[in-house]
């Protein structure tokens, strides 16, 4: 859902959700981009999302490209969708006419954006973090621990581990799901076909 997309139906708990999962995507992505970047920077981090932990992207079938794509197609549509969004949040900077972002990068402004990610994406991420042994006191003071974590260097890395390691079993489940309603052999053809356009460029 991180794609532009036409909600059929005027539902506001759908309007609530779909906000919600948006604004975490920009949060996430904002966390793993430096101090100024470009719209498509953010555009083509966003919806890399959805394909990280793809495991139909490791495959040489598969457009490497693809994600890139998406973007260059839909960038207005990309933008008119996340541009309030960005704006709405503390320490970004984007001129409705500009293309390029600024946010501040500090460890206590990334903090604000760390906090409010989503539940599940947090566990890993101090999971993660547990693992390489923390101050057992900087633990204890939350508010501390996530401005550290915030500032680590290794934060943008451990998140886009967090966030495939979210995708990869929903992704997985969706392939296999794939391959038994067409058929093995249908989809051994459709593979081998991907491949042959890999390897000559196409």
């Amino acid at each position: 859902m991180h794609k532009p997309l036409r909600i059929i139906k005027d539902d506001a708990r759908v309007r609530l959700t779909q906000q919600v999962n948006l604004t975490s995507a920009v949060r996430a992505a904002l966390l793993t981009l430096p101090e100024e970047f470009s719209e498509t920077q953010l555009f083509e981090r966003i919806a890399g999302i959805s394909y990280s932990g793809d495991p139909r992207m490791l495959l040489p079938a598969e457009n490497r490209g693809k994600v890139g794509n998406i973007v260059r197609v839909q960038g207005p549509q990309f933008k008119e969708l996340y541009h309030r969004l960005v704006v709405g949040l503390p320490g970004v900077h984007w001129p409705i006419e500009s293309t390029v972002i600024q946010q501040d990068v500090s460890p206590r402004a990334r903090s604000a954006h760390l906090r409010k990610l989503p539940s599940n994406l947090l566990t890993g991420v101090k999971s993660n973090y547990s693992r390489q042994g923390l101050n057992p006191e900087l633990q204890a003071d939350e508010s501390a621990y996530w401005v550290h974590l915030a500032g680590d260097e290794k934060l943008p890395q451990v998140l886009t581990q967090e966030m495939s390691s979210i995708v990869r079993y929903p992704a997985t489940i969706q392939s296999l799901k794939g391959i038994a309603s067409v058929g093995v052999i249908k989809s051994l053809r459709y593979g081998t076909a991907k491949i042959g356009k890999w390897w000559s460029g196409s």
